[in-house]
C-alpha cells in the first residue's frame, strides 16, 4: 500500500509500496471521480504541472483534514495506485475493503453538495439536505464499501464544510441506501445474508461493468481475480460462487440440495419476530459444528412460522435444508423418505441410498440419510424437526413417545431447529416463543387474513385483537372467517364472546385462557362451514377422529355399503375436492399437492385429491370420539 504525505513546505510525495506490517496510521478519501483527476504519474512530476487540475482540490482537502486529526499520511485512490501495473491493480482491488476498514478515518468529499447556504429549510432540514440525498456518491458501486468498511466516516461539502458523520447522519444514510443501521454501526457483515448484502448494491453503477462485482468482493470477504473483459454477468456469477464457498464451505457443491418450498409451511400471515430470529441467528451461526435451537411455546403461537421464516431468510447459507415432521414415528419416517428422494434427485450416485427401497425399507432409509448427513465435509445443512410435542421422556410410560435422538445424525456437525410445545426439551439453546406484544403485529395478521384494512384507529379492530391476546393462530382463524362472512369486527367480537361463555359452561376442563381463545375462534368458523358446506363439516368431524393424520380420497372410496350417506357423497372426487377447498378457505387444513408412488396399503389420489393435513391446534381432536354418524362431545 502506498501512502501520500505532504511536508511542511507543501510538497507531496508517495511512500514506497509498504507491506502490511509497516503501514502507519492514515486517513483515507472517498469521492466520485471527475474528468481531471491527479493520477499516479502526476505525483512524480513538478507540482505546478498538476496543481491546476480540478482533482487537486480533493487532495489538498484530504491533506488538510488529516493534519487536523494528527495524521501524517493519507490515501487517495486516484494517485496512490499505479494502474498501469496489472499486478498492483489486482492487489489493490482485492485489498480495497481492508484499506478502508483499517483507516483511522474516512473523509467523504461530496463535490456536488454545497453548504454555502447555512440556513434551515422550512421543513426543518438543512439547506444542503436535498443535494446530499441526491448526491452521485450514493449511486456508485465502489462507494458502498467505502461507507460500510471504516469505523469513522465524515461527510464534507465541496467547500470542505463538515456535514456530519456516519452516526449523526445515520437516519439519512439508512433512508438513502437501504442499509440497516446495525450494518452502518459495524455489525459483522457475516450476520447478513448474501441476498441482503447484494440488495445494498442495487441501483449502483460502475464505469467498467465488471467492477460491479469486484467492488463487492470485500463486502462478501472473497478474493476474486480481476478479469476485465469477462462482462458483468460472468463476474457477478463468480462473485456469488465465491461468496457461497465462504458461507457454506468449499465442499458445498458436493452436498448441495436445492432449497424446496414444497414441504415448508406457508407463512403469508407471518409478522416480523425480530427478537426471536436474531437470537436464533446468533445461536445457529457456526463453522459447521453442531448448533441446536429449541423453539418452544403454546400451540398456535407461531413456532413453525418462525422456523419457516428463518429457513427462507438464511437459505443461502446452508448447503441443504430439510423439513421433518416429528409429531409421530410414521410422520418422521415419511419425512426421511422425502429427504432421501431430495438427496437422490441431485446426488444419484449416493450408493447407500440408491440401493434401498424407499417405500419398504423406511428404518434403513432413516439410517442412510443420517449417514449422509454425517459424512466428512457435509457440515452446512439445516434440519427442522417440526411438531416435537410427543417426546419419550425419562418418566414417560407412553410407548408412542418419540425419542428424537434416534433421528439425529451422529456426527457433531450441522444445524438443527426443533419446534415443540414443551419447555423441558433440553437439546440445545431454548428460545421461548411468546404471544405477540405489538398490537400493530396483531392487526397486521388480522388484516392479511381478512383482506380488510385494520388501522390502529379502528376501535373495533383494536378491541378484537386485544381480546385475542396476541395468539397468531386465533388471529388468523378470526381473519379467515371475516374474509368469507360479511360482518364487521364488532359483530365478530360479540359472537366470539358468546362462544367463549358457552365453552366455559360446557367444557370446564378447557381450563387455559389460551385454549379457550383458540377454540372460540375455531367454533365460530366451524359453525359457518356447517351452514355453507355440510359435507365439509362432516369431513372435518370424521377427520378429527384420526387425530390429525393425513387423509386422501381413496380412503373414502371403498365398496363398504355401511355408514351414513355423507360418506358415500364424499367418496365422489368432485365432492371431496370441494369439501377440502371449503376447509382450506377457512384455514382448517393445508392441501399437499404431492404426486408420489402409491404406498402399499395406502392409496393416493391425483394432485387435486391428494394428502391433506389439519393445521396444528385448530381441530379439537382431544374432544372427539366421532365415528361416522356418532356425535362428538362438545365443544365440536
Amino acid at each position: 500500500m502506498r501512502l501520500l504525505q505532504r511536508d511542511n513546505a507543501g510538497n507531496y510525495s508517495l511512500t514506497p509500496d509498504l507491506p502490511p506490517d509497516q503501514i502507519t496510521p492514515y486517513a483515507i478519501l472517498s469521492h466520485t471521480w471527475g474528468p481531471d483527476e491527479v493520477v499516479f504519474t502526476d505525483i512524480a512530476n513538478p507540482q505546478d504541472r498538476w496543481h491546476q487540475k480540478a482533482g487537486y482540490a480533493k487532495i489538498r482537502f484530504c491533506a488538510k483534514q488529516a493534519r487536523r486529526h494528527g495524521l501524517r499520511y493519507f490515501w487517495v485512490d486516484t494517485c496512490c495506485i499505479n494502474k498501469s501495473d496489472s499486478a498492483e491493480l489486482q492487489k489493490a482491488i482485492n485489498s480495497m475493503f481492508r484499506w478502508y476498514r483499517d483507516a483511522q478515518i474516512c473523509y467523504v468529499y461530496l463535490s456536488d453538495v454545497s453548504s454555502s447556504v447555512a440556513v434551515r429549510a422550512p421543513d426543518g432540514a438543512t439547506a444542503w439536505d436535498a443535494a446530499f440525498r441526491a448526491s452521485r456518491w450514493f449511486t456508485r458501486g465502489w462507494t458502498l464499501q467505502e461507507l460500510i468498511a471504516p469505523a469513522a466516516v465524515e461527510f464534507y461539502s465541496r467547500e470542505g464544510t463538515w456535514l456530519g458523520d456516519k452516526r449523526s447522519l445515520e437516519h439519512q444514510l439508512r433512508d438513502i441506501t437501504g442499509i440497516p443501521a446495525r450494518a452502518l454501526r459495524g455489525t459483522p457483515l457475516s450476520d447478513f445474508t448474501i441476498a441482503e448484502r447484494e440488495a445494498w448494491a442495487h441501483n449502483r453503477q460502475t464505469t467498467y461493468e465488471e467492477d460491479m462485482a469486484y467492488s463487492l468482493s470485500g463486502i462478501f470477504n472473497v478474493y476474486m481475480p480481476v478479469l476485465y473483459g469477462e462482462g458483468r454477468r460472468r463476474a457477478l456469477k463468480r462473485l456469488q460462487e465465491e461468496a457461497k464457498k465462504v458461507v457454506k464451505g468449499t465442499q458445498y457443491d458436493d452436498f448441495s440440495v436445492t432449497f424446496s418450498l414444497s414441504n415448508v409451511p406457508d407463512i403469508q400471515c407471518f409478522v416480523a419476530r425480530k427478537e426471536e430470529l436474531a437470537e436464533m441467528r446468533d445461536k445457529l451461526r457456526s463453522d459447521g459444528s453442531r448448533c441446536v435451537v429449541i423453539l418452544h411455546g403454546l400451540g398456535g403461537i407461531g413456532k413453525t412460522q418462525i422456523a419457516t421464516a428463518y429457513a427462507k431468510r438464511y437459505r443461502d447459507e446452508y448447503s441443504a435444508i430439510f423439513w421433518l415432521n416429528i409429531k409421530d414415528e410414521t410422520s418422521i419416517q415419511q419425512s426421511f423418505t422425502k429427504v432421501a428422494r431430495q438427496i437422490l434427485l441431485q446426488h444419484p450416485d449416493t450408493s447407500h441410498l440408491r440401493a434401498l427401497d424407499l417405500q419398504q425399507d423406511q428404518e434403513k432409509v432413516v439410517e442412510a440419510v443420517k449417514a449422509w448427513l454425517s459424512l466428512p465435509g457435509n457440515t452446512r445443512w439445516l434440519l427442522v424437526y417440526d411438531n416435537y410435542d410427543n417426546p419419550k421422556l425419562s418418566n414417560d410410560i407412553n410407548d408412542r413417545g418419540i425419542n428424537i435422538s434416534q433421528f439425529i445424525p451422529e456426527a457433531y456437525q450441522g444445524s438443527i431447529i426443533v419446534t415443540t410445545r414443551l419447555s423441558q426439551i433440553d437439546l440445545g439453546h431454548r428460545v421461548q416463543v411468546k404471544k405477540l406484544k405489538s398490537i400493530h403485529d396483531s392487526l397486521q395478521i388480522l388484516a392479511t387474513t381478512s383482506g380488510r384494512d385494520c388501522p390502529i384507529t379502528d376501535i373495533n379492530g383494536k378491541r378484537l385483537v386485544e381480546e385475542l391476546d396476541g395468539l397468531p393462530l386465533a388471529l388468523a382463524t378470526a381473519g379467515t372467517y371475516l374474509r368469507h362472512v360479511p360482518i364487521g369486527f364488532a359483530n365478530y367480537l360479540r359472537l366470539y364472546k358468546e362462544s367463549w361463555v358457552r365453552l366455559h359452561t360446557d367444557t370446564p376442563n378447557l381450563g387455559s385462557y389460551q385454549d379457550r381463545t383458540l377454540c372460540s375462534t375455531w367454533q365460530l368458523s366451524y359453525v359457518q362451514v356447517q351452514k355453507q358446506h355440510p359435507l365439509a363439516a362432516h369431513l372435518l368431524r370424521w377427520w378429527a377422529y384420526f387425530n390429525n393424520e393425513d387423509i386422501w380420497l381413496e380412503l373414502l372410496q371403498t365398496n363398504n355399503t355401511d355408514g351414513p350417506a355423507w360418506i358415500h357423497e364424499l367418496a365422489d372426487e368432485l365432492n371431496f375436492n370441494q369439501a377440502i377447498g371449503a376447509l382450506h378457505d377457512y384455514g382448517f387444513v393445508e392441501p399437499e399437492p404431492l404426486c408420489r408412488p402409491r404406498q402399499a396399503g395406502r392409496g393416493r389420489g391425483d394432485v387435486r385429491a391428494s394428502a391433506t393435513r389439519q393445521r396444528e391446534g385448530v381441530g379439537p381432536g382431544a374432544h372427539i370420539d366421532a365415528r361416522y354418524g356418532q356425535q362428538p362431545r362438545e365443544p365440536l
